[in-house]
């Protein structure tokens, strides 16, 4: 789970971050938190990088929570999820805010569990948590099994070690979504085993021609030049015109 946390009060910065390494990481993913004082540095970031969550201060002394929130809205294909956390508390600032696409909204002092709480059920609308019980989770005639990581086709295994399942998995629950290249490393690499190789790149072929992710079986898996990849459903050939 990749979080941004923008706030221009370091000691609020690290009010929020403790408070969410407080939240077991959904699923194999780990919480990895990014802090941030100033907008523009958040939204440099944002051009580049991928986050599930944002939780957004609405006044900075650059650009407002609320400008970013929105410029995510108008030029993302797949905003992350966005909580705004600030001392603004009128009925016409939440309107506001929810209007341009939060999915939620704190006040200022924020009660740790509750903060908790929101995170969590905002997570779950946007499918980055899911119940432990939903173990199978099938796309087309792939069948993934979180219980056993194993993947079929057609009742067919398909071979795939631990990091390859759990890569497919990820680009799988992210279909149409932009992954930057950061985003996955952090997620599937530790530092030394990036800097030894290019096993990023390894693992995405692997999996292309694994899992057959190829138009003519409904798939295209896009390298994104100078960002990373995204995983899209496309109609296969004999589906075509009809």
């Amino acid at each position: 789970m990749r979080v941004a946390i923008l706030d221009d009060e370091p000691a609020e910065l690290a009010r929020v971050e403790q408070t969410l390494r407080e939240i077991p990481g959904p699923g194999e993913a780990p919480w990895t938190l990014h802090r941030f004082e100033r907008g523009e540095d958040l939204l440099r970031q944002l051009r580049r990088e991928t986050f599930d969550l944002l939780i957004l201060d609405w006044q900075l002394p650059d650009l407002s929570g609320l400008s970013l929130l929105r410029w995510t809205r108008e030029h993302m294909d797949a905003p992350p999820a966005a909580i705004m956390l600030t001392s603004r508390d009128a009925e016409s600032d939440i309107v506001q805010a929810l209007n341009s696409g939060a999915d939620d909204y704190l006040s200022k002092p924020f009660r740790p569990n509750e903060l908790k709480a929101r995170v969590n059920a905002v997570l779950r609308r946007h499918g980055l948590q899911r119940n432990n019980s939903e173990e199978l989770l099938s796309f087309n005639d792939l069948t993934f099994d979180d219980a056993e990581l194993t993947v079929t086709r057609a009742r067919v295994p398909i071979s795939l070690t631990e990091r390859e399942y759990r890569l497919a998995r990820c680009l799988f629950a992210n279909l149409g979504r932009p992954l930057s290249r950061e985003y996955l490393y952090e997620r599937f690499w530790t530092h030394e085993e990036i800097a030894s190789s290019r096993p990023l790149d390894t693992h995405i072929y692997r999996l292309r021609n694994k899992l057959g992710l190829t138009a003519d079986r409904g798939w295209q898996l896009l390298t994104i030049y100078g960002y990373g990849y995204r995983l899209e459903s496309v109609a296969a050939p004999d589906q075509q015109g009809h």
